[in-house]
């Protein structure tokens, strides 16, 4: 199963847990939003819509992503971050620091924070972007490795216009190019940063977990490359002011609805039938991406504002389904990993570390959740309900992972180590 991956170049188990542990903290501060103020939420140029937006993408989706790529770059390049440790607790640090910056900019209207959450998050992103990306070029030839070289990039892109933004906001002068600026820090997130990685992470996890029919080497070798043409052209577009913007939109559209036909047909004819919570998470996380794709569509030809709301919505949940369905399997993993590997006779076994059980509750209430958010757009009272049972469930999680964590730390202590007698 694990064959081409390099696991003895794995960080530490804490550089990829620091992240992990926030993701839920990050997750229970959006849910009370939702329970206390879910008409401003819904509101997409409320300041709280877009404090809950920012807790959505960055501390809970890219907090998950930046914490994978640290252990995904390892293990799939096979080179090594330098200095895992040091470097994860500072960009982690500057990370969170800037997100509880730029939120509480948005939810409490302090100017200063926008300045503060700039630095903060630029400076997290840019150490981030100056470490990956020389590891990600040279002599690379795996298709995921480009595609997280694409997503770091896209990534570094977005942070950029968002600091731009930021300094407006704290200015509290917008000029000409606000509204194509944002146009263009949204696409870059969205598609350059969160799809792409997604997309080429499948094309290693999908074949490689649930033992499917390889993808094509040309959807391997291109998607990538069509994505990022699309958003070129899209930014072109939106600062000539050409005429049917949405033409580049639909190339992303109907390329990443590709993705969902293809990823679903393999998904269900997997050589692998063990039940596992995770292939749950993949089936749902690419149906919502479906469904995010129909009602952008939708949106597009009828301007109906609650389709575009919709599509969002459904987007964050499919990264987030991706995410906990990825969480639910590395985690267990990893700590089966590191302590084997140490050579612990009383390692437990995967599926004691984070029992299934659990997982199934944390995906009936992931369920539950992407439900009542998506018919929230309709009748605004439901997101009280979203932000019930997402407490539930990012609780349910930050527990998982703390006992996981410990669990790890207690055998590490009383453990007994393998003994040879020579």
């Amino acid at each position: 199963m694990f064959e081409g991956l390099s696991l003895d170049q794995a960080p530490p188990l804490s550089v990829v847990m620091r992240f992990f542990l926030t993701l839920p903290t990050f997750g229970l501060f959006l849910s009370l939003l939702m329970i206390f103020a879910p008409h401003d939420v819904l509101t997409l140029s409320h300041p709280l819509s877009l404090a809950s937006i920012h807790l959505l993408f960055l501390g809970v989706i890219s907090m998950g992503m930046i914490g994978a790529l640290f252990q995904m770059q390892s293990v799939l390049g096979g080179k090594p971050i330098p200095n895992p440790h040091g470097n994860s607790l500072i960009i982690h640090t500057l990370f969170t620091l800037g997100t509880l910056s730029l939120v509480c900019a948005f939810a409490f209207g302090i100017s200063e924070l926008f300045i503060i959450a700039g630095v903060f998050l630029g400076s997290a992103v840019v150490y981030f972007a100056q470490i990956l990306l020389p590891l990600l070029f040279g002599t690379i030839t795996h298709d995921t490795l480009k595609g997280m070289r694409l997503a770091v990039i896209a990534f570094a892109l977005t942070a950029t216009l968002g600091i731009v933004m930021a300094t407006s906001y704290a200015n509290g002068t917008f000029g000409d190019y606000h509204a194509l600026i944002r146009t263009t820090h949204y696409s870059l997130g969205l598609i350059g940063w969160i799809a792409i990685l997604i997309v080429h992470v499948a094309f290693q996890v999908v074949e490689m977990f649930y033992v499917t029919t390889p993808y094509s080497d040309w959807c391997k070798h291109n998607v990538g490359r069509i994505l990022v043409g699309a958003l070129v052209l899209k930014v072109l577009w939106l600062f000539l002011n050409l005429p049917f913007p949405w033409l580049t939109d639909m190339i992303a559209v109907s390329l990443l609805f590709g993705f969902v036909v293809t990823t679903m047909k393999r998904l269900q004819m997997r050589k692998r039938r063990v039940s596992d919570v995770s292939i749950w998470f993949w089936k749902g996380g690419v149906a919502l991406l479906g469904l995010a794709l129909m009602s952008y569509s939708g949106y597009l030809f009828s301007d109906y504002t609650p389709l575009e709301t919709v599509s969002l919505i459904a987007f964050a949940l499919f990264a987030l389904s991706i995410i906990l369905g990825m969480m639910g399997k590395i985690v267990p993993f990893l700590v089966w990993f590191h302590l084997s590997s140490s050579g612990f006779m009383d390692t437990p076994i995967m599926s004691n570390i984070i029992p299934q059980k659990r997982l199934k509750i944390t995906f009936w209430l992931f369920s539950a959740t992407a439900i009542s958010a998506l018919l929230a757009p309709f009748y605004a009272n439901i997101l009280i309900l979203c932000g019930l049972t997402s407490t539930a469930m990012f609780a349910l999680l930050l527990f998982n992972l703390i006992t996981a964590k410990r669990l790890y730390h207690h055998t590490l202590e009383h453990g007994t180590k393998f003994t040879f007698q020579s």
